[in-house]
């Protein structure tokens, strides 16, 4: 029983990883263009189909695949940006209808593309580690790694540059990083078009551990939501923490109680820690 929890404890980790780099996502165009981005599930999605694409029809290898398909989800992510969402920032109820209705556009896109019939790239990194009786998918401990890399490069792109201190400033007070000579036009863009990527590298990552079908990234940015206000809305750590606590606590709680209320548990606690921490676990207590 005990190897079960662990196993299930390292699961969670995995799982919550790829929910910490969507929640990622979502913090960081919530913080800057007040958007609440739900459409992010989609450009996941267009990264796992991306991906599948140029991997297994193209004839690419995985890493360069992954590459040219986070590319691809950028661009996409920079014309929705101009087209679209730079005349919602700052309306909270008008980006969220335009990114719900993206995912509406972008399903029946890919669903008039590539049908419904699921695409699988689980051969990529085949072979399983063996760690103390517990059995660990290779590409799983891979892909949790790289997810973690790039949460804490972030972090310390955010803390150690300048493009990262103009963010932290706009987002603490937009008027005076405009009086400052902030081009905070340019910045929201730029934040928009990095967090599709993430959600397009999500994606790429995802494709090679799932199969993938149109209707993926409409529960992973519920999860990732689920995470960044768990965390606490502006935490860039926070929303790595956020997403492993969903994470373990689906996994440990599919243990003890029927799988098919999986995505309850993680609603319980979230509540339940809403309700000690309004803000969140590393939100200001203020």
């Amino acid at each position: 029983m005990s190897q079960l929890i662990i196993g299930q404890l390292l699961n969670g980790v995995i799982v919550g990883s790829l929910y910490g780099i969507i929640a990622l996502g979502v913090t960081l165009t919530f913080g800057l263009t007040g958007i609440v981005n739900f459409a992010l599930g989609a450009f996941m999605m267009l990264g796992a189909y991306a991906t599948w694409y140029l991997y297994d029809v193209l004839g690419w290898p995985y890493v360069p695949a992954v590459f040219g398909a986070v590319i691809a989800v950028g661009i996409i992510g920079y014309l929705c940006d101009r087209a679209l969402f730079q005349f919602t920032r700052g309306n909270l109820v008008n980006g969220l209808l335009v990114s719900i209705g993206m995912i509406s556009v972008f399903e029946a896109l890919v669903l008039a593309a590539f049908t419904t019939t699921p695409r699988d790239l689980t051969y990529v990194l085949p072979g399983a580690l063996h760690v103390g009786g517990l059995i660990l998918p290779k590409i799983k401990v891979a892909v949790c790694g790289v997810f973690l890399a790039v949460i804490f490069g972030t972090y310390f792109a955010l803390t150690r540059t300048w493009l990262g201190r103009a963010a932290f400033s706009y987002a603490q007070n937009p008027e005076a990083a405009a009086l400052m000579g902030i081009r905070t036009g340019r910045l929201q863009t730029i934040v928009v078009v990095y967090s599709t990527a993430l959600a397009g590298l999500g994606g790429g990552l995802y494709a090679s551990m799932y199969s993938i079908d149109p209707t993926i990234g409409s529960g992973y940015v519920l999860k990732a939501v689920e995470a960044a206000i768990l965390a606490g809305i502006g935490s860039v750590i926070g929303a790595l923490g956020g997403g492993i606590i969903l994470g373990v606590s689906e996994n440990i709680g599919s243990v003890f109680l029927p799988s098919a209320f999986r995505d309850a548990y993680g609603l319980v606690f979230l509540i339940a820690i809403l309700l000690v921490r309004p803000s969140g676990l590393f939100g200001d207590r203020s």
